[in-house]
């Protein structure tokens, strides 16, 4: 989905605006404290600004890889770009499950699955030499769906509900995908 983005909107020349010579590491960082924001925003049930906070992470995260893919890359700027993707999606959603707004249940096994499929992505990458990213729901689409819930929010307050409920599906979904294809490989070897 976020292919389709970038070719629809021209994402990539607009964030060669944003694309300085500046070691990408610093803006992971700066994308993981705005994730942290965005959790405490929305245990604090303040979720329009942590819909803007987790829109300002997600940018962050897009243009950390931007500027390391025009820069280069190091093997320590991809592993802190996972790792702090992976920190960023707790913070959030221990946020959202610690909020009130839904139930912790479903806040935290949103979570699990969420931390399900990113690590089937790593060990796809074990066993392939290559990180696996397909599935119906990736890092992207799930930071897309939470801001227009946080929007959506201000009109009705079951959207962060419903969105989550759909967030969690969808990563069922994608977690089922990612297993049968790391199967197969191992399988297939």
């Amino acid at each position: 989905m976020l292919d389709l983005i970038e070719k629809k909107f021209k994402l990539r020349k607009f964030l060669d605006i944003f694309t300085i010579k500046i070691n990408p590491n610093i803006i992971t960082i700066l994308a993981l404290i705005a994730a942290v924001i965005a959790g405490y925003l929305f245990y604090e049930q303040y979720v329009l600004f942590a819909g803007l906070f987790v829109l300002l992470n997600g940018f962050l995260d897009i243009l950390d890889g931007q500027i390391a893919k025009k820069f280069g890359t190091s093997k320590l700027g991809d592993f802190l770009d996972h790792t702090f993707d992976r920190l960023a999606d707790v913070a959030i959603f221990s946020g959202i499950a610690l909020s009130g707004i839904i139930s912790n249940e479903l806040g935290f096994i949103t979570l699990i699955f969420i931390l399900l499929v990113s690590y089937l992505g790593t060990q796809a990458q074990a066993i392939t030499n290559k990180r696996l990213y397909s599935g119906i729901l990736g890092r992207a689409d799930r930071l897309v769906i939470l801001v227009i819930i946080s929007i959506l929010y201000l009109f009705y307050n079951l959207s962060i509900y419903y969105g989550i409920l759909l967030i969690l599906i969808f990563s069922i979904i994608t977690f089922l995908q990612r297993f049968f294809l790391c199967y197969h490989a191992i399988k297939s070897s």
